[in-house]
């Protein structure tokens, strides 16, 4: 019995691979249906986002391992296996469950830190145990991940700071502003950035958005997703004075925001303050519009140099996570070790019986003339004397699966005797 874990990620394989081996949310509970009709008594989840997917494994049977594994990739999806294998990756047992504890607890993730993928990780365990794909294993499994992921979430740093332009914005807007409900939001060109700054204010109470585009109709579009007002952007200085914050990011060559269209802007609100954030380059905010009083005005550079300060603090907190995971991995394989040492140490009594068992049926012919009662107790005294050998290593297994060492041990009993029946680098 293994575990598995394959899949691939935003650092494995390009966006174009992984879109083509994702699983939409109507499709896994087929994919689920399928995984365990595939192989028999198997247990399975499949985590599918926009920057991984992944299934997740385990059989009581050597059924499972990364070519299987794989076929089952390709023939759900329709793809052949050399079109993706090369960007896969595949861990087993102790190396498995310590990727999902990091990919869980979004070590793993790209940015670091984020909380969206431990209810990611959720999402993908509850339906595969509604749809009855996980058993005690895996349920044992995902439950101590979830775990795992809130101690480090809230025992350590990792998800303190901001870790992106617009969130560190939005960042000092708050420091600015405690209300946001009655603020409003003047963007400045509709870019990407723009509209991510956009919807985290939005996120935070802002109700009124201005929209000023060189291309009216991208002003219309993004002004009309935030039930805001598009402008002509020559009319841009007419509303300079409404609003409560500036976001501008265009491709202009020069300035669009002068010193005097905030000064005069400030005479207009009677002195109320204005935060004004270009994340713009070339700039489009004259920087000397930061002398005026009551005006904060803040440049990308501003911006990344807090990004790359929290980036820094939550690498300092990496190996305190580290030092987490490696504990909690060690408890789970002890007992995933100890519920393996059952099945294990029966296969080595079969295999030893089976030896007593060939030598007796060897042995008997030998010995036409024999008395029942005298041959009764050769085959006695013969499964006595392998219940005896067997003894000593049985109670030891027993004793290392407790402390974390016995899928090693019965590992190497089982190699020493030859009971593997399958070639693991044949898989």
């Amino acid at each position: 019995m293994n575990l598995h874990a394959i899949g691939l990620n935003h650092k494995s394989a390009p966006v174009e691979i992984r879109e083509k081996l994702a699983f939409s949310a109507s499709s896994i509970p087929i994919a689920l249906s399928s995984f365990t009709q595939s192989f028999s008594s198997s247990e399975t989840v499949i985590l599918s986002t926009c920057n991984r997917v992944e299934i997740y494994g385990t059989s009581p049977d050597d059924c499972l391992n990364k070519e299987s594994l794989l076929d089952f990739f390709s023939a759900f999806h329709g793809l052949p296996k050399e079109k993706f294998s090369e960007h896969m990756y595949h861990y087993q047992n102790l190396d498995a469950v310590k990727h999902l504890f990091f990919v869980t607890s979004s070590l793993d993730s790209l940015v670091v830190g984020e909380s969206q993928i431990l209810s990611q990780v959720k999402e993908a365990y509850m339906t595969a145990a509604s749809q009855e794909a996980t058993g005690s294993i895996l349920n044992q499994l995902f439950q101590r991940a979830l775990s795992v992921a809130k101690d480090i979430h809230t025992k350590t740093n990792i998800s303190k700071g901001k870790v992106s332009i617009s969130s560190v914005a939005v960042e000092f807007a708050v420091k600015i502003f405690k209300d946001f409900s009655d603020k409003t939001v003047f963007i400045i060109g509709a870019g990407e950035m723009c509209e991510l700054v956009l919807k985290h204010l939005v996120e935070q109470g802002t109700k009124t958005a201005i929209v000023a585009n060189r291309n009216y109709d991208k002003a219309q579009a993004l002004a009309d997703e935030y039930q805001g007002k598009a402008i002509n952007y020559d009319s841009l200085e007419d509303y300079l004075p409404q609003a409560d914050i500036i976001i501008s990011s265009t491709s202009a060559p020069h300035y669009v925001i002068h010193t005097e269209h905030i000064k005069n802007a400030i005479k207009m609100r009677r002195g109320n303050p204005m935060l004004l954030i270009d994340i713009a380059v070339p700039r489009d905010i004259n920087p000397e519009i930061a002398r005026i009083d009551n005006v904060y005005l803040y440049n990308i550079d501003d911006l990344q140099t807090v990004v790359n300060q929290n980036i820094d603090e939550r690498e300092k907190e990496f190996t305190q996570c580290q030092i987490i995971i490696d504990k909690e991995v060690e408890k789970f394989m002890a007992w995933f070790e100890e519920l393996k040492i059952g099945p294990a140490i029966a296969q080595l009594r079969n295999h030893f019986h089976k030896i007593g068992e060939d030598e007796l049926e060897r042995l008997r012919p030998k010995l036409e003339n024999i008395a029942h009662e005298e041959w009764e107790h050769i085959v006695y005294s013969v499964q006595r004397t392998i219940n005896k050998i067997l003894h000593k290593p049985a109670k030891v297994g027993k004793e290392k699966a407790k402390n974390g060492g016995g899928y090693k041990y019965v590992e190497t009993i089982k190699n020493l005797f030859g009971i593997h029946h399958h070639d693991e680098n044949k898989r």
